[in-house]
């Protein structure tokens, strides 16, 4: 393995230390991206995956409600929200104790 390869595993482990429950490749797209288009914040479609026993309908409309997303629900156990969002937002979501994990696509925003 090169130096740049191990450089970059170390980085994406520290990634995954401050932001446990995030995929850290989405971490990296939506990064990359604020960074390229540093305008407008990323359109992020993210899967959010809830710990057993919680009601995904509460937490869609608490994020609904929040962060004024669209949303839908993601089979029984998590929630789909939709929108212009940035890491710090992301980060700020993972929080939340009902989250199992975090996964989802990054694309440009559209101007």
């Amino acid at each position: 393995m090169s130096q740049i390869e191990a450089h970059y595993d170390q980085f994406q482990s520290s990634l995954k230390q401050i932001v446990k429950n995030v995929d850290v490749d989405l971490m990296m797209k939506i990064m990359y991206l604020e960074r390229k288009l540093p305008d407008a914040p990323p359109h992020v479609e993210l899967e959010i995956y809830l710990k057993q026993g919680q009601n995904p309908k509460r937490k869609e409309e608490a994020l609904k409600s929040k962060y004024g997303f669209p949303t839908s629900l993601l089979g029984d156990h998590g929630v789909i929200a939709v929108g212009q969002m940035s890491m710090d937002m992301i980060a700020e979501i993972s929080q939340d104790a009902d989250i199992e994990h975090i996964s989802g696509k990054a694309t440009p925003a559209s101007y």
